[in-house]
């Protein structure tokens, strides 16, 4: 949305009384955004001081408190003159001037690209733009009145600070920020053996003792993520705005013993888990995904891929090799006498003595009014300002329209009104209305030096 934004300059007509008025006539003045300044101005003089003068005329940028900076001056000769100072050029051997010098009547057209970088100042307060003229004879120089062309006042361009809205998730929303365990239903997907659980982000884990589907508080750190779980499911079940849509929760047993047993155990791990979260919050069957992941044999595998130590390599192609689940894991305990097993047993099998994985998906009452602001928002980034105020007065009492409805007003002319949002948005802790009060305050400051 950024913009060419013109000068505010006021061209002067000529007030002096001397006859040979100096015009400020094609004066152009344009910032080009915040970090320069164009001016382009037509220079003349007349020639009511005689052919025998020149007038040496420089223009100059001030400002009351004394700043100033001079352009290139031009020195305006009359015809003797003119003769009179290339004659003794001449003969004296001098170099050229490095001034402009022209005829007089004649015009200079001044064409200069001011940095902000360089005069800051120039964009800080009201600046004049006049001429300081020197009249030169043969043996004199003499100051001449100045003339004034103009003031002007850099005015800021508005830009909108414009942000997207959050979905208001609910209760269960705020939770999914600080509890990757919840996820939104939209982004469930059924368990399938391919599925390598532990590289899941955010999933929780509860862990059994060896061979066992007894779900304990007290074994490893049970306790905590089982009030973890408990608490989360409570709180979305009590909000209004959000709903518990799934609780997957897939058992998992280790590799060690028979495939028969081990399927079953994983079985009753996950089911046990249920029951835990069954008897503390009532929740319907009907909301549980409850999976039977049987031998962890995809997470034994990543581990041991994840892993460096002897035997790393013997064991991954037992596994890719032997389908049978049971003679792989005999294969497994006789490889290299049983070492590579005991680093096995040690380091690995006990995580997956575990229920596996669990993950609650959540869903929420749709949040109309962000949607709106939203589509309010893009009509303002394409600069659609009147539409966008319509679709904002649907949701004024929301504190999240605050911020844009101060920029639509204050874009289709109510200042007023634009103010008074951003303020109360600002109020808020609002971001963006910080900014355009910012922005609002230093336009206001321009214009009121402006009208100095």
């Amino acid at each position: 949305m950024r913009s060419l934004s013109s000068i505010l300059l006021l061209a002067l007509g000529s007030s002096v009384c001397n006859a040979s008025a100096l015009r400020g006539n094609g004066v152009d003045a344009q910032w080009i955004d915040s970090t320069a300044l164009r001016l382009s101005f037509v220079l003349t003089e007349g020639d009511s001081v005689g052919s025998n003068y020149a007038v040496i005329a420089t223009p100059r940028l001030v400002t009351a408190k004394g700043d100033t900076l001079l352009l290139k001056p031009t020195v305006f000769r009359g015809k003797r003159n003119m003769r009179y100072t290339e004659r003794a050029r001449f003969y004296n051997n001098a170099q050229q001037a490095t001034a402009d010098e022209v005829a007089l009547g004649s015009e200079v057209r001044y064409d200069v690209m001011l940095r902000r970088a360089d005069s800051p100042w120039i964009w800080e307060d009201k600046v004049y733009l006049d001429v300081a003229r020197e009249k030169e004879g043969c043996c004199n120089v003499e100051d001449m009145a100045g003339r004034r062309m103009g003031d002007m006042v850099y005015v800021p361009q508005f830009v909108p600070a414009l942000a997207v809205v959050e979905d208001n998730a609910g209760k269960a929303g705020e939770l999914q920020k600080d509890n990757p365990v919840l996820m939104h239903v939209s982004q469930y997907k059924p368990y399938d053996n391919t599925r390598i659980l532990r590289k899941e982000k955010g999933a929780l884990y509860v862990h059994y003792p060896l061979n066992s589907s007894e779900l304990k508080r007290d074994f490893r750190d049970n306790a905590q993520t089982l009030d973890r779980i408990v608490d989360i499911t409570r709180s979305i079940m009590a909000d209004s705005t959000s709903s518990v849509k799934i609780i997957q929760i897939v058992g998992l047993a280790s590799v060690e013993g028979s495939q028969k047993n081990n399927v079953s155990l994983a079985g009753r791990r996950a089911d046990a888990l249920k029951a835990y979260i069954q008897k503390r919050v009532k929740i319907s069957d009907k909301l549980f995904d409850c999976a039977n992941g049987g031998e962890a044999w995809t997470e034994l595998r990543d581990q041991i891929a994840d892993g460096s130590f002897d035997g790393r390599d013997e064991l991954l192609h037992i596994i890719d090799t032997e389908k049978n689940p049971d003679k792989r894991e005999q294969m497994i305990r006789q490889l290299d006498g049983g070492r590579p097993y005991a680093y096995l047993r040690d380091n690995v099998l006990s995580d997956q003595r575990n229920s596996g994985y669990l993950r609650i998906y959540y869903d929420y009452v749709p949040d109309t009014a962000a949607k709106t602001i939203n589509e309010a928002t893009e009509l303002m980034q394409e600069e659609k300002y009147d539409e966008a105020l319509r679709k904002l007065l649907t949701v004024k009492d929301d504190k999240r329209a605050f911020s844009p409805l101060g920029v639509a007003y204050y874009m289709t002319g109510n200042r007023q009104k634009g103010l008074e949002y951003m303020k109360r948005a600002a109020a808020d802790g609002n971001v963006q209305a910080k900014r355009n009060l910012e922005q609002y305050e230093a336009i206001m400051k321009a214009e009121q030096l402006k009208e100095k």
